[in-house]
C-alpha cells in the first residue's frame, strides 16, 4: 500500500485512497463494516513508521460486539503530552437509494460515466461533465475524511512532525448508534492516564455542503449540535368499527403529534447565522399485528430532535406541551364530532370523557408506584422478553406493560427518551482554552482564503449528526437526571441504553469539524468536491493544527 502511495502528490494520495476505501462496501451492520477496519489498520502498518513502531498502531474491539475502531499514535517533536485528536467515521448509510445502479453504488469511475451521459438532473450531470467531483457510496460521507486524515498521517511521520501529538481514531457505527465512539472514550481515558496526554481538540472532518443553491461557501464548525429521540407512546380506548364514537384512537393522537412537530421550524431553535433542523418524524404506527375489526390499542411515534442551546429539561417541558395541546384538541374534536353524529342521526348525547392524560415515563412510573403496583419488576422482566426486539421498540413494549399496570386503563400519552443520545459539545467565547482554538482557526481561514480564493464562514454548530457529541457533555448533572430518569432502562445491563457520561465529561475534548466538501450525501447522487477536498483541506488542516500547538 505504501510503495503505491509513495509516488503519488498529496492530492493523488486522496483521491487514490479515496476510492480504495469506497470500494469496500462498509454498510452500517453489515459484514463490510466489520471488515474495513482491518484493511483500514493495513493500511496504516504499511507506513514505515508504523513498520518500525508496530505498538503506535492498535485495533479496539467495541464490547459486546465484532467490529473494531482503529487507532494510530504519532509522537510529536517536542511535546510529550500535548496532543489532537484526528477523528472519523467508516461506516455508510445502505445502498437501497441507488436502484438499479446498486451495482456500481461502490465504484465512482462507473457512476461517473453514467451521471455524465444518462443522468437527466441538470446540476448532478454538469458535476460529472467537469471531471471535479467523485461519485460513490461513501465519497462524502466519509470515506474521503479519513482519506484525508491518512494523508496527513503519512505525510507528519515523513516530512514535518508537529510539535505535538497526533492521535487517529477511526470509529463504527456513527450512521447508527454510535457504539464506536461511545466505546473510544474508554481507550482515550487509558491512554490518557498511561501516556501522559492531554487533549488540546479533537479535528474531525465530516462532509460539509453547500446551504442553498449556488452556494459555494467551506463552512468550519466549532461544535455539533446534540441529539435527543423523544418517544410518545399512546394508549386509546379500543371498540368495535360500529362503536367508535365514544371511544379514542390512538393513531388521531399520534398524526396530531406528527402535524405539530415533524418539520415545524417555530418549534426549532433560533439562533442567528446558524442552520437549524427542525423536529423530524422518523416513525410512526399503531400497535395491531393483522387485519380485524377492532381499533388499535396502542400508537407509538418518534422524532428526531437536535438540541443546539436548549437542555434536554428546556425541551421535555416544550415537548409536554406540545402533547398536552395535541391531546386537548384531539379530545375536542372527537367531542364535536359525536355531537355533529348525534344531531344527524337525531339522538340526544350523552355526557363521555374523551380526556386524554399526558404525562412523562419518570412522573408514570411514580403514578403507578403509587398503586402499589410491580413496576421495577414488569420494567425488568418485559425488558428480558422482548431484548431480541430493537432498543426502541422494546421500550415502547415496557412502557405498553406499565399501562396494562394502571387499573382504568386510562387514555394516555407518555413521553419518554429512547437510544440514542447525543450530547451538544461546542467552543465558547470566553473560556480560556476555547478562545485559543477558536484564534488559531481564524488565522488559518484568513491566510488560506487570500492563498486558495476559497470563502469561508465559521459557524457554532455543525447541522448533522456527529460522533464530536460524545468528546465532551456541557449538560449539568441536574438536567442529564432530566434525560436519565425518562428512558425505561438506563445503565450497564444488556438489554439497556447508556452512554459514558462522567467519562466523557472528564475528557472534555473542545471539537472541530473541517470537512471535505460534497453533495447529496445518503443519496444515489452522493458526490465529493475534489479541488477542495483534496488539494486544501489537507493543507488547512495541518495548519490548523500547527497554530493550536502553539497557542
Amino acid at each position: 500500500m505504501y510503495e503505491q502511495l509513495a509516488t503519488l502528490r498529496e492530492s493523488d494520495q486522496a483521491e487514490w485512497l479515496t476510492a480504495k476505501l469506497v470500494a469496500l462496501d462498509s454498510t452500517n451492520g453489515s459484514t463490510g463494516e466489520i471488515n474495513i477496519s482491518n484493511e483500514i489498520h493495513k493500511m496504516i502498518r504499511s507506513f514505515p513508521y508504523f513498520q518500525k513502531h508496530p505498538e503506535h498502531i492498535w485495533l479496539q474491539t467495541i464490547p459486546n460486539d465484532k467490529r473494531k475502531n482503529v487507532f494510530a499514535f504519532l509522537p510529536g517533536t517536542s511535546n510529550e503530552k500535548e496532543t489532537i485528536l484526528y477523528h472519523a467515521h467508516y461506516d455508510t448509510v445502505g445502498i437501497e437509494d441507488y436502484g438499479t445502479l446498486n451495482a456500481q453504488a461502490f465504484d465512482p469511475e462507473a457512476l461517473l460515466a453514467h451521471f455524465a451521459s444518462d443522468m437527466q438532473n441538470e446540476e448532478i450531470r454538469e458535476d460529472a461533465a467537469s471531471g471535479d467531483w467523485l461519485f460513490g457510496r461513501g465519497t462524502a460521507d466519509m470515506k474521503s475524511g479519513i482519506a484525508v486524515h491518512l494523508v496527513n498521517l503519512l505525510r507528519y511521520a515523513e516530512h514535518e512532525r508537529p510539535a505535538g501529538n497526533i492521535l487517529f481514531l477511526i470509529t463504527a457505527d456513527e450512521e447508527s448508534e454510535h457504539a464506536g465512539m461511545t466505546a473510544a472514550v474508554t481507550e482515550l481515558q487509558r491512554l490518557r492516564s498511561a501516556w501522559g496526554l492531554y487533549y488540546k481538540a479533537a479535528i474531525n472532518n465530516d462532509y460539509i455542503s453547500p446551504q442553498y443553491e449556488g452556494d459555494d461557501t467551506r463552512y468550519m464548525y466549532t461544535g455539533t449540535c446534540g441529539k435527543i429521540l423523544p418517544c410518545f407512546y399512546v394508549a386509546g380506548k379500543e371498540s368495535h368499527v360500529g362503536d367508535t364514537m365514544t371511544k379514542v384512537n390512538p393513531t388521531s393522537i399520534t398524526s396530531k403529534l406528527n402535524l405539530e412537530l415533524h418539520n415545524n421550524a417555530e418549534i426549532a431553535e433560533h439562533i442567528e447565522d446558524e442552520f437549524i433542523l427542525p423536529p423530524t418524524c422518523l416513525y410512526q404506527r399503531d400497535n395491531k399485528q393483522a387485519y380485524d375489526v377492532q381499533t388499535a390499542t396502542s400508537a407509538y411515534i418518534y422524532f428526531n430532535f437536535c438540541l443546539y442551546e436548549r437542555t434536554v429539561r428546556e425541551a421535555t417541558a416544550q415537548l409536554l406541551d406540545i402533547a398536552q395541546t395535541s391531546a386537548e384538541e384531539v379530545s375536542k374534536e372527537y367531542e364535536n364530532r359525536y355531537h355533529n353524529y348525534m344531531k344527524r342521526m337525531g339522538r340526544e348525547p350523552k355526557d363521555y370523557d374523551w380526556s386524554i392524560e399526558v404525562t412523562t415515563f419518570d412522573a408514570f412510573k411514580k403514578e403507578l408506584e403509587a398503586l402499589n403496583v410491580p413496576v421495577a419488576d414488569t420494567i425488568r422482566h418485559t425488558s428480558h422478553i422482548f431484548r431480541h426486539l430493537d432498543i426502541r421498540e422494546r421500550f415502547f413494549k415496557i412502557v405498553e406493560a406499565m399501562q396494562m399496570l394502571d387499573p382504568a386503563r386510562k387514555p394516555r400519552v407518555v413521553l419518554f427518551y429512547a437510544a440514542p443520545f447525543l450530547p451538544h459539545n461546542y467552543l465558547q467565547k470566553g473560556v480560556e482554552r476555547h478562545d485559543r482554538i477558536l484564534e488559531a482557526l481564524s488565522e488559518s481561514l484568513k491566510v488560506s482564503e487570500k492563498e486558495s480564493g476559497e470563502t469561508y464562514r465559521v459557524r457554532r454548530f455543525f447541522p448533522f449528526i456527529s460522533d464530536s457529541s460524545y468528546l465532551a457533555i456541557q449538560e449539568s448533572d441536574e438536567e442529564m437526571t432530566a434525560l436519565v430518569d425518562n428512558f425505561p432502562r438506563w445503565g450497564n445491563q444488556n438489554d439497556a441504553y447508556n452512554i459514558p457520561i462522567e467519562e466523557i465529561r472528564d475528557l472534555n475534548i473542545p471539537a472541530l469539524n473541517m470537512g471535505v466538501y460534497g453533495k447529496d450525501a445518503h443519496q444515489w447522487s452522493e458526490r465529493l468536491y475534489k479541488p477542495f477536498s483534496f488539494r486544501i483541506l489537507p493543507g488547512l488542516i495541518r495548519d490548523v493544527t500547527a497554530r493550536i500547538f502553539e497557542k
